[in-house]
């Protein structure tokens, strides 16, 4: 044996240790730190809003009183306003669950504020919360103070005098039953809490109100429901309303007048000059009989009137809750539309007989109850100008004028009563449930809002900066899918709750239903609330959409045929629940990129199913995955088939609806004979979303119920994605496949996007190396209007500006750098252009090159002071970084330059 072959040997060895080492040490430079330089750009749309939750306004001093607001909003956090609403800030975003169910500020002193998170609700897609926060200083910084298994808090009230002593009514777990819940009491600022007021785990608090002038005096609603997965019951025999008149230590479950049986949400508000006079609404689910209208309506149809459900109802006593009386007819359709996610009421504290009912429509009263307003929609009462499905009210004790209403499409003001308001637009919020982009240039991006239709807006705005203005409607309801033929972005696929469909034509505006029926005979198709809706990868005229059947159309859902059984448990028990719920549905699709007619399907109930053959077979796979962790009966919230490999696909399962919150997350490479569960490492958040990147097959990204996670690993180590991105609900991601960009869809925030062409070649490998100059994504230059004075005036108007009009420059360093890092840009002959000056920290560096060269000296700048030297032509031009004497170097394409047309540009439909 030679000494060179011992030499070499020796190398190679400690070669192999330095690269093993390399790799471990790469693993722990891969955390958040590392993804820092990553800002995501929130991109609205804000104009249409969204749910709001709560209001709390300072008691005193006069000016806040006047000119502060707190808003608690479902999954967007709490929001400030310290001008009356000419800017908001975000006072809750450092905190880990952003769903608010109350908020309130200390009467006594307006630096103590309280927020309960969980939204007080018991809708299909309610978040949970973690307890309650404390803030001392006005919003500023927050400390949880406790009840983090309460859940869904519906009420902070704080005593008029001492803010130490505050009482929570918490409505506890949604799916599952749970002890803490009811009303709880703190008499040393939240250190120790008392739970006051318990029936048993299945019953929870949903409102309360304090008599001010005597504090020991409380009213508290209690709630008696059940929901399931498949099932919601929206009342029985324990709800009902309870008083205290020492503070909590004993309660009086009142009657005298008040339904009983089956009775389910309850609302509450007491008039404080005169405490004796306090409302109720009450949803009374027991039966009634026909009204003389509606049996002449049932005799006019040829039928035989029956027994129709009470509805809400409207209470008031005069003498503390001995005895009540109904003063509402009883039957307002308005007043019936799911009262478990409305029912809230409040009074005119300047007058008795005002009083104000969420609902569909804000229905009122101005002489107790003998005639309503706003029973109908459009309403015919206040706020007839603002968007619907009102949450929540602050009526001003001091001026009975100053109304703030909360609704899906956010906060609206008045100071006329009702007569007109004003739309806060500019609280940067939107709930979405699917999103989809367009291969235009820029790109658009499309999503399904919450009670707010389907929306188009550009990734990159002409002006400049993308606005209110730059986005339009695409589809109407509760907008679900969007998907976009990538070959021509004139055609648009996208529904609304529950199963209908269109194809829009945005050539010509046009919109043609093509929802999918069944042959005579067979069931209806059981749609569920967000259908999936797929363009086939290998052919956009191909498009899949599921009902308990997959469908699919060969010609853009003129015709369609059915390519499977029922792919659902077909439990009958649980299908067409109570609470306008539709079970046993698929959730998911999924076709593989790679070979047609493998398609991957997830239902609700749990399914995990797969055909090779386009749907002539179907083999099941929900117990493989079981076997290796998997509920068997978790949502399916998403199945992918991998961009990479035919065999190989994902599945997330969410226990949301079961209060069970684990990540579940698994991978096949064998078409499902056998998983990996891929979920170690992630917290525990129910996961809505996997996307695997189409050129790193080991780059993967999940949304979860708070925020967004990566792994650039397959699936070994998961990083929080979030820097500027709080922890808010995910429910879609989209790689866009030319821009490399990643879009986030939150149901709370709106939509966020980010570039990752860098993480997509970032691995242990790299991150190993002393120094690392990533690929430089091509860039078009973009010449922007906004010609003169068009923009709004104000600070009341949201802009995102957009993404930087530069090449992007990234480089990755192992150690901080020792010596100067420039950065030179030539032409493709050594021309220098720029040359700039490069951060030198840490882990990943972000430099951009405006494509100018720089103005010769003496010039002076544009007008205004704008404008540098001249821009380069399109081109390939060179990138090189030197530190110290390492030398690196990569191309950088400029393909094109672009500008906008100006103005709309109509065609002719028919002439």
């Amino acid at each position: 044996m030679s000494l060179r072959f011992l030499k070499n040997a020796f190398m190679g060895f400690i070669s192999l240790v330095l690269v093993a080492g390399s790799f471990a040490s790469g693993q722990d430079r891969f955390n958040e730190d590392l993804l820092k330089n990553f800002t995501f750009r929130n991109l609205g749309p804000y104009r249409a809003g969204s749910w709001v939750t709560s209001f709390a306004v300072p008691t005193a001093p006069l000016k806040e009183h006047l000119y502060t607001l707190y808003v608690g909003t479902r999954n967007g956090g709490v929001w400030k306003t310290v001008n009356a609403g000419t800017t908001f800030e975000p006072v809750f975003d450092g905190q880990a669950k952003l769903s608010i169910g109350a908020v309130a500020v200390a009467p006594s002193n307006a630096n103590i504020v309280w927020a309960g998170t969980g939204e007080a609700y018991c809708a299909r897609s309610s978040n949970s919360g973690d307890g309650v926060y404390k803030s001392t200083d006005a919003g500023k910084t927050w400390r949880n103070m406790g009840l983090e298994d309460s859940h869904h808090i519906v009420r902070v009230v704080i005593h008029l005098k001492n803010p130490d002593i505050v009482y929570v009514a918490a409505m506890g777990r949604l799916f599952s039953n749970n002890a803490e819940r009811g009303v709880f009491r703190t008499r040393d600022g939240g250190q120790t809490w008392e739970k006051v007021l318990y029936v048993n785990d299945r019953i929870g608090a949903i409102d309360l109100v304090m008599v001010l002038a005597d504090p020991d005096i409380l009213y508290a609603a209690m709630y008696d429901k059940v929901r399931l997965p498949w099932h919601y019951e929206m009342g029985g025999p324990e709800s009902g309303i309870y008083k205290t008149i020492d503070g909590g230590k004993s309660w009086k479950k009142l009657a005298g007048g008040l339904p009983s049986g089956r009775v389910g949400r309850i609302g509450l508000d007491v008039f404080q000059k005169n405490p004796d006079i306090l409302y109720a609404v009450v949803e009374n689910g027991n039966r009634r009989p026909p009204t003389q209208p509606e049996i002449d309506l049932a005799k006019k149809r040829g039928s035989e009137p029956g027994e129709f459900t009470a509805g809400n109802e409207v209470y008031r006593t005069d003498d503390g809750g001995k005895s009540w009386r109904k003063v509402n007819a009883g039957y307002e359709a308005a007043l019936n539309k799911a009262p478990y996610s409305f029912n809230e009421i409040k009074m005119d504290q300047n007058d008795p007989n005002t009083v104000y009912i969420t609902g569909q429509s804000l229905a009122s009263t101005n002489d107790g109850g003998k005639t309503w307003n706003g029973l109908s929609w459009p309403s015919n009462g206040v706020f007839q100008k603002a968007f619907g499905d009102w949450r929540a009210m602050w009526v001003d004790p001091e001026n009975s004028d100053r109304l703030i209403f909360g609704s899906d499409g956010g906060v609206n003001i008045s100071y006329d009563r009702g007569k007109t308001c004003h739309h806060f637009y500019n609280i940067p919020l939107g709930e979405f449930y699917a999103i989809g982009v367009d291969m235009e240039d820029p790109y658009n991006i499309y999503g399904g809002m919450q009670d707010h239709d389907s929306w188009k807006g550009p990734s990159n705005g002409w002006a400049g900066e993308v606005t209110l203005t730059d986005w339009v409607t695409v589809g109407g309801g509760d907008g679900m899918y969007n998907c976009i033929d990538p070959t021509d972005s004139r055609w648009v696929y996208n529904n609304r709750e529950m199963g209908a469909m269109w194809r829009l034509d945005q050539k010509l505006g046009v919109q043609t239903s093509i929802t999918p029926r069944r042959e005579p005979g067979k069931e209806a198709p059981r749609f569920n609330w967000t259908p999936p809706v797929m363009l086939s990868p290998h052919n956009p005229a191909i498009v899949y959409t599921g009902a308990q059947v997959l469908f699919r159309s060969l010609d853009r859902g003129d015709h369609w045929t059915e390519v499977s059984p029922d792919l659902t448990t077909n439990e009958k028990a649980k299908q067409r629940g109570a609470g306008n719920i539709s079970y046993c549905t698929i959730t998911t699709i999924s076709e593989s990129p790679l070979k047609p007619g493998i398609i991957w399907v997830g239902t609700d109930d749990g399914k995990v199913q797969v055909t090779k053959d386009g749907g002539a077979t179907w083999t099941d796979r929900t117990a493989k995955i079981a076997a290796v962790g998997g509920p068997e009966n978790f949502w399916v919230s998403r199945v992918l088939a991998s961009p990479h490999d035919a065999g190989t696909a994902f599945v997330a399962k969410t226990g949301l609806r079961f209060d069970d919150f684990r990540a579940c997350l698994y991978k096949t490479a064998d078409y499902g004979e056998t998983w990996t569960a891929l979920n170690a490492g992630l917290p525990g958040k129910p996961i809505n979303v996997v996307i695997q990147d189409r050129k790193n097959a080991n780059l993967l990204f999940v949304g979860t119920e708070q925020g967004v996670y990566v792994s650039i690993d397959g699936g070994r180590k998961w990083v929080p994605f979030k820097n500027n991105m709080p922890w808010v609900k995910v429910t879609d991601l989209v790689i866009h496949p030319r821009e490399n960009d990643l879009v986030v869809a939150t149901y709370g925030r709106g939509l966020f996007v980010t570039d990752i062409t860098p993480l997509q070649e970032l691995n242990e490998n790299v991150l190993g190396q002393d120094v690392f100059l990533f690929e430089i994504e091509p860039k078009v230059q973009r010449i922007y209007g906004g010609i003169g004075n068009y923009q709004l005036l104000g600070d009341s108007h949201p802009m995102t500006p957009n993404e930087p009009n530069a090449v992007v420059i990234n480089y990755y360093l192992k150690e901080k750098a020792a010596a100067k890092v420039n950065i030179r840009v030539t032409d493709p002959y050594g021309k220098v252009l720029r040359e700039i000056n490069g951060k030198g920290e840490a882990g990943m560096n972000t430099i951009q090159w405006d494509m100018r060269v720089p103005r010769p000296q003496g010039q002076a700048p544009g007008f205004g002071g704008f404008g540098g030297g001249a821009m380069v032509d399109p081109g390939e031009y060179v990138v090189t970084i030197e530190i110290g004497d390492k030398t690196f170097t990569k191309k950088a394409l400029i393909p094109k330059r672009m500008g906008w047309s100006l103005g709309p540009i109509p065609s002719v439909i028919k002439d």
